[in-house]
């Protein structure tokens, strides 16, 4: 683990298991040994203690004197934390410290493929929860938290981990997710299927809900199913232009098959004057009919059909839905009675069975996405989400139940929109207004969709829209996590993902690397022309053990030289050259990783510039692996220099020695720290010299944004920028400077005008020349720009900087350089392509198109270090503040990390209820 501050308690299930988990920590880790305890049941008294109280006394005391919270988190056997996992865990706790429960995303077996994938999970669901436990792993808790819930060793072995995290979940003041692969779990669980089922009904009682747990088809997954009172109105409000029948249909199975009985049908009649027929029919068969003949406009029709309902619920409906179950409005209204519910919505399917609608996420600006389209109507889909109760950011408006006093509440749907996405826009609304959209799969119709009226256009107010939710989809859609594709209906992890990319800084420092192999498996002749480039690894690291690999006859000259400390001989060659390699098997190298492993190499080198030898590396299990590397064949090295191979009439440069010493001092550059490239620093330029337009910025910290680039292959398109640029202003409480050269006042001026928040925006583009640019950015507390010369000037000033790459170039090779500076980009199949023109690219700059702007948005707001308030209590439902609270801005300090508890619940063997089959591991790690 890359964060320190970690111990492990094991709960053991039996004394056996105890004494045989201490054996292995002894043997296996003995240099780790101090941080791992191991809890036995026969200590009674330990056993049966709460959780909370398995806390050191410093950390204890470090507690209650204010500083961060010591956290617990819960690990199975086989569970495999990235090397990064507890860091970002403590990061996040301090980052959101009104967060008490935090979880992040998996590798798991997948109950619908059997197959190990990445789940890549939403922001807290409390109705996915009451599904199945996908909080998964990892997850943290405060002590404080666990203490509420009074859970004990003995009681998280009796009741299972899904109880604890409900209890969790029911009791934290705020969850936050961390949209990153954390963790590869065991195929063993803690919980048996009883376990859960138990859990869950627990859970209902102390909520105090009256219903009950059904088993599903998905493993792992239930169904709770709350009781319905059967009274409670429900106005079903169908606008109808009687196109091709299906409005009898729609009435007729309504009437024939629903089971809950206590509704009413308001149809509003916009059929045209020539067909009174269908008039007449009308009149005959709904309880109430609103007649408007005006052009078609469904927000307003809905709306005035609300004025004549008497329904406790108003439930809208298209007049191309079938009804084909009887219990489907049961199904709806089990979730439309709670009070932290504003909507609720179904599975609709195609007339052959496929799905319509399964909830809707936000995609691109103003289009809202259906969930599982066209999937099957049972196929679970994606980890079963398509057939589990869950919470969406929408539903459509062809069917969507809701409570009378939220309509009326929220305003009624916007007829600005009068055909398309006046049921996004109030979806949105009831989010913002805190409360719950809940899908429910065990509501399902047919849906006839476009039916009766095809020949509509999608009519609606884009920039009205924009001007209300802008920067919600550039946000992104809490329930749809930002790994996932939003440019396809079946959550299909994105295989192009956006990626952190710090260049130029130092991989390790020196004090780090305190064991060190050289692999040196060559002749005699060969081995004495390494003794020079080991003497300089002494150099570079003087506290560093060195321990050599080659072949048994190198042994010799060991005496030779007093840098190495141990010499293991490993026969990759034959004694004598002309016969060349011995045939290694996988075993052979099994062998020697098992004898390596107990030096525990911090790096290991291959000092051979030819290939064949470069894979032995790969068993040394060193921390970082340098070598040569030909034709880009070993993506493994940490450390590489190119060798350009042995060709027929090449004559050579240098001395192989040179070569090698060129290698190690490679590995000495590495752990370089200074990589300042503006010494001394320009001084900042005084605020009095700038306009007054640019000076009244300055009022409120400033974020300098450069849009343009030297060329079009490179440049972020402008509607990204003019998002984040609202997404900083709302959100960060900060004032924006557009910067760039006299070429790119166009660009500029663009943003200005598309914008929301144009009084927080100002330009000095062409007005400032080069060598007062970083006097200027040394007042801004953060920098975004293209990849272009103004990056790299930003990073070198100290500020802040995040560079937007596109797949023209590779940033590990043109990324700023600076304290807190990184590269993004979207890690692109065809990238570096290194096209000049956009005409060029087969994918139309996807690279950068497709590169939207919440993943910039949130490194900028690490690096801004925002306040972020904790999100709501599980029952909790309050409306937002109509001005969020001033963000203080400044450069992030150094997080204060809390004292991580690790606990390790150990069976001496998984029960058979618990066995799951271990198929294909795998391959990269979390």
């Amino acid at each position: 683990q890359a964060y320190a501050d970690w111990t492990v308690r094991v709960l053991a299930e039996d004394d056996d298991t105890a004494t045989a988990i201490q054996r292995v920590i002894d043997d296996s880790v003995p240099h780790l040994a101090s941080r791992f305890t191991v809890i036995r049941p026969s200590d009674t008294e330990a056993w049966t203690a709460p959780l909370a109280q398995h806390i050191d006394a410093q950390h204890t005391g470090a507690q209650l004197s204010g500083s961060q919270p010591v956290l617990l988190a819960l690990l199975l056997p086989g569970d495999e934390p990235g090397a990064d996992a507890l860091l970002e865990l403590a990061v996040a706790s301090a980052r959101f410290p009104g967060h008490d429960l935090l979880y992040g995303d998996e590798v798991r077996i997948s109950p619908v493929s059997n197959e190990k994938e990445p789940f890549f999970k939403p922001d807290f669901s409390p109705d996915l929860l009451m599904s199945t436990n996908y909080i998964g792993r990892p997850w943290i808790a405060t002590a404080a938290l666990l203490a509420k819930t009074g859970v004990t060793p003995a009681s998280l072995i009796a009741d299972g981990e899904y109880d604890l995290v409900l209890r969790c979940a029911e009791l934290a003041g705020g969850v936050h997710h961390i949209p990153k692969l954390l963790c590869q779990r065991a195929a063993v669980a803690l919980d048996v299927p009883e376990l859960e089922q138990a859990a869950l009904r627990r859970s209902l009682g102390r909520r105090g809900i009256n219903g009950d747990v059904l088993a599903t088809a998905i493993p792992g997954t239930w169904r709770v199913k709350r009781a319905v009172p059967s009274r409670g109105k429900v106005s079903i409000i169908i606008p109808t232009c009687a196109a091709q029948g299906y409005i009898e249909t729609c009435i007729t199975t309504l009437r024939a098959k629903t089971s809950y009985t206590d509704y009413e049908i308001i149809c509003i009649d916009n059929i045209p004057s020539s067909g009174v027929a269908w008039k007449i029919w009308l009149q005959q068969n709904a309880d109430k009919v609103v007649d408007i003949p005006d052009a078609f406009n469904w927000s307003a029709f809905n709306n005035r059909a609300t004025e004549v309902a008497d329904g406790e619920f108003l439930l809208f409906l298209n007049d191309d839905i079938e009804i084909i179950q009887d219990d489907w409005l049961d199904a709806m209204m089990e979730h439309a009675r709670r009070p932290d519910v504003g909507i609720t919505g179904p599975q609709l399917l195609y007339r052959d069975g496929k799905v319509q609608h399964a909830g809707m996420f936000l995609s691109n600006n103003g289009i809202g996405r259906h969930a599982f389209r066209f999937a099957a109507a049972d196929d679970p889909c994606y980890f079963g989400l398509a057939l589990t109760q869950r919470n969406v950011m929408a539903v459509t408006g062809a069917c969507m139940l809701v409570r009378r006093e939220t309509f009326d509440r929220l305003g009624r749907f916007d007829e600005a929109h009068e055909i398309v996405n006046n049921d996004l826009d109030f979806c949105l609304r009831v989010h913002r207004a805190g409360l719950l959209t809940v899908f429910t799969p065990y509501a399902t119709l047919i849906h006839y969709e476009l039916a009766s009226r095809a020949n509509l256009k999608d009519v609606f107010d884009l920039s009205h829209f924009n001007a209300a939710w802008k920067t919600t989809f550039a946000a992104g859609d809490p329930y749809f996590n930002p790994r996932l594709s939003r440019h396809a209906d079946d959550y299909r992890p994105d295989d192009e993902p956006v990626q952190w990319v710090v260049a130029g800084a130092p991989m390790f420092h020196p004090d780090e690397i305190q064991s060190i192999l050289v692999v040196k498996l060559d002749h005699i002749g060969d081995f004495v022309t390494a003794l020079p480039p080991i003497r300089r690894l002494k150099k570079l690291f003087p506290h560093a053990r060195i321990t050599v690999l080659a072949g048994p006859a190198s042994r010799a000259f060991i005496a030779l030289e007093p840098c190495i400390d141990e010499f293991i001989p490993f026969a990759f060659f034959h004694a004598r050259s002309q016969l060349g390699e011995r045939e290694i098997s996988s075993d052979d190298y099994a062998e020697l990783a098992a004898q390596l492993r107990p030096h525990r190499f911090d790096l290991a080198v291959d000092l051979r510039k030819h290939i064949s030898t470069r894979d032995v590396l790969k068993h040394t299990g060193a921390r970082f692996l340098a070598g040569f590397d030909y034709l880009g064949q070993f993506p493994f090295l940490d450390i590489a220099l190119d060798w350009d191979g042995d060709r027929s009439l090449q004559r050579k440069r240098s001395h192989i020695v040179d070569d090698l010493m060129a290698l190690v001092n490679a590995i000495g550059h590495a752990a370089e720290a200074d990589r300042t490239i503006m010494q001394p620093g320009p001084a900042a330029m005084p605020i009095s010299e700038l306009p007054d337009r640019i000076q009244a910025l300055f009022a409120k910290p400033v974020v300098a944004i450069h849009p343009g680039a030297g060329n079009v292959t490179k440049q972020w398109p402008e509607e990204h920028f003019s998002a984040l640029i609202d997404l900083l202003v709302e959100r960060n409480d900060v004032n924006i400077l557009l910067v760039g050269g006299p070429d790119e006042v166009e660009v500029a001026n663009a943003l200005l005008q598309n914008v929301q928040h144009s009084a927080a925006v100002a330009s000095m583009a062409g007005k400032t020349s080069l060598f007062d640019l970083p006097r200027l950015l040394k007042n801004c507390v953060l920098y975004i720009g293209n990849d272009s010369g103004p990056k790299h000037i930003a990073a070198a000033v100290g500020i802040p900087t995040v560079g937007i790459h596109s797949g023209v170039v590779d940033p590990v090779e043109w990324g700023p350089i600076g304290p807190n500076a990184v590269a993004l980009r979207r890690n692109m199949t065809c990238s570096p392509c290194y096209l000049a023109k956009a005409e060029d690219c087969p994918r139309s700059l996807a690279c950068l198109r497709l590169f939207e702007p919440n993943m910039v948005y949130e490194t900028a707001a690490l690096l801004l270090k925002p306040v972020q308030p904790a999100t709501r209590r599980w029952l909790t439902i309050e409306p937002p503040p109509a001005v969020e609270p001033p963000i203080v801005i400044e450069p992030p300090p150094a997080v204060e990390p809390p004292p991580l508890e690790v606990l390790a619940p150990a069976r001496a063997k998984p029960n058979r209820r618990q066995k799951f089959k271990r198929r294909h591991r795998a391959t990269e790690p979390a």
